[in-house]
Formats: C-alpha cells, structure tokens, sequence
C-alpha cells in the first residue's frame, strides 16, 4: 500500500480542523529540545478557495497544521507564514513546531521554585504559560520527575525571558533532561499535543543484543548517502558560566576536560550567561554539561535512508540510539558506531521518492 500524506489545518486555541489541504513542494523537520520546521504549497489556479476554506485556515500566528502519514500524526506546530505569489499562482506556508509558541510567550510574574525536581520546574514553567487568558493551546502535561533537585532557580519578572529560553537553560545541565511536543490522534480521532520530558535522554538506549536497535550501514545496506561534519570552532575544553549578581558579585562557574588539556590539545575556552541562576550547583551543572558537550569537535551525522528499507519510518524516533556501520574511502577499516538521532527531515516525495534524512551525534550529547 502507497504511503498517503493528508494535511489538516487547525485553530491553534480550540484545536478545531478548520481545512484539509492538498499541500506540494512539502518537507518539515522534526528536532529534540527545539522547533522543527514545515514548508508547503498549494497551488490555486482553479481551486474553491472559499469552498476549502483556503484564507481563514491558514492565517499566520492564529493556525496550526498537521502531518497525517497513513493514518499516523507524524508532525504538528503553527503557521509563522504564510507567502501568495500571483507569477506562480502558489500559496506557501511556513510553520514551525508547537514549542516555537512559548518562544513568543514571556514570564511576566517572578517565579520562585525551592528544592524542586527538575523536570517539575519544566512542566510548571508551561503550565505558567498556558495558566493565562487566551494562553493555552491544549499541550497536555503528564506528571514526571527525575530525582535531580534545584536548590534554587528564580526567573525574575522584569527580564521577561521567554518560557522556551528557561526551559532550555534549564535543559542544558550536566543532569539535564530532553523536551519534546509530540503529536497523536486521541481515541476520538482528534489531533493532541503532549510534553515529553525525558532523563537523562529521551529515546531508547542502545544495546548491542537487542534484535530491534536501528541499523544503518554502507555499503550494501539501507544509506543512500551520508554526510559527516566535525566542527573545531565549536569546540571548548573549559566552559565558564555566570549567573546572578554584579561586578566582583556576579556567580561564576568554570569546568574544564582535563582528559583534553592533558592528552595534547590547546586550551579552548567558552562562557555563557545564565543571570536569573542563583544556585551555584546548578550553573556548575551548565558548565560540566556544556564543556562535556563540546570539548571534542561537535559530529553531525546526517543518513539519507529510504523510509520503506528496514528500519522503516515510524519504528525510530527521535532520541533514539542507533548502530551505523560505514566503510568506504573516509573509513576504509570499517566504522561500527552508536549515534543518537536528533533530528529527522522528511520530504513525502509527491513527485518523487519519499526520503527521509537523519541527523545523528555522538551519544554524549
């Protein structure tokens, strides 16, 4: 049976289908701990755009859209923009994933959280964002913890920082945890939205015995093509991070790889700025997971693979752990590896081969 790709359009408050659209030209991306990106067309030449309800389901900011692949929700966010081109007579749409909402959402009352696991402060940073008039768009928040305890962790009013940036800052600890507003169909049939939050990583780990762990290899395997990318402008083997205060108050925090500085390489250094962290053990957790994260040259894996080659579309998903074996002219001797998948890119292929794109790291990051 053809892979079927149906598009449905959506009020972003309510979560009404307003639409269903024949979309072309389609790709989006999918990504952990940020938005993915959808891109589409719908050509209008002798289309009812008053029958389809083409101008009110596709208003930027006020709609969202959803991918349905064969019955399964593999894709939803909101509609950013939206381009009409008469030369061309196509309607181009722009949408970006459900947690690009909370980049547009700022923390307007001073939140204080004492001695609170983690992932709670995450689930009631969204519930504070959505406790508002007009604030909620329906992401539903199943309980969780991790066992990693904030002493202290205070995001004031007047900085007005976004509810996306604290929960990613509050992410990126060395006992960080992974986020994700993952899509599915209810047992009614209507489109959900859930927060995942998962410690220390979301996705299933790899275990060389297990029957099930995602394969992927070349030659003579299920990789089209693949791009690999080492990047040493990324590279920090000591990370400072500051925090609260001023001046000679300000909290700093330093962490170095010294498995780096005392095996041969140059220092390399980096900082970031956290200043709403009061908590020192905290902003010494960002520096260690930061410089764990990039002492090395950060890798990029990205594997072009069929989506009905073993493992098919939809048995992965992103977080997952996943065995690559390559050998060509760059790994001549044979690379046999365990990468994580961070992203996902899917073009349906509506005049061509469906194709999907993995981006994968190292399992450290």
């Amino acid at each position: 049976m053809a892979t079927q790709y149906r598009y449905l359009l959506a009020d972003v408050l309510t979560n009404q289908i307003l639409a269903e659209l024949s979309l072309t030209n389609v790709n989006f991306t999918q990504q952990l701990n940020t938005a993915g990106t959808f891109t589409g067309e719908l050509l209008l030449t002798g289309v009812n755009t008053a029958k389809l309800n083409v101008l009110n389901s596709t208003i930027p900011a006020r709609c969202a859209i959803y991918v349905d692949r064969s019955g399964v929700l593999v894709w939803g966010g909101i509609i950013w923009n939206r381009e009409w081109d008469t030369g061309n007579q196509r309607l181009k749409i722009t949408a970006r994933e459900f947690e690009s909402y909370f980049e547009r959402r700022r923390i307007t009352s001073t939140l204080v959280f004492t001695n609170q696991d983690q992932l709670t402060i995450a689930e009631n940073l969204i519930n504070a964002a959505q406790s508002v008039p007009y604030g909620n768009i329906n992401v539903l928040i199943p309980s969780t913890t991790s066992g990693v305890i904030i002493g202290s962790q205070i995001y004031y009013n007047y900085e007005l920082k976004t509810y996306f940036n604290a929960l990613l800052d509050l992410a990126k600890n060395n006992n960080g945890f992974d986020f994700n507003i993952k899509v599915a169909y209810d047992g009614s049939g209507n489109p959900t939205k859930t927060l995942q939050l998962g410690y220390p990583r979301l996705g299933n780990t790899y275990s060389s015995s297990s029957a099930t762990v995602p394969v992927f290899q070349i030659p003579a395997g299920n990789i089209v093509q693949y791009n690999y990318k080492e990047d040493g402008t990324k590279a920090a083997n000591s990370v400072y991070t500051t925090g609260a205060g001023s001046n000679e108050g300000k909290l700093i925090a330093n962490s170095v790889d010294t498995t780096k500085t005392l095996s041969g390489w140059p220092l390399l250094e980096d900082s970031s700025n956290y200043s709403n962290i009061t908590d020192s053990t905290l902003l010494g957790g960002l520096a260690s997971g930061q410089v764990l994260a990039t002492s090395y040259p950060p890798q990029t894996l990205q594997i072009v693979a069929p989506p009905y080659l073993d493992p098919v579309f939809g048995t992965y998903n992103l977080g997952d752990q996943a065995r690559v074996i390559l050998k060509d002219d760059f790994y001549p001797s044979t690379f046999d590896g365990n990468y994580r998948i961070v992203g996902l890119n899917v073009s349906p292929g509506e005049n061509g081969p469906e194709r999907v794109t993995l981006t994968l790291t190292t399992t450290s990051n």
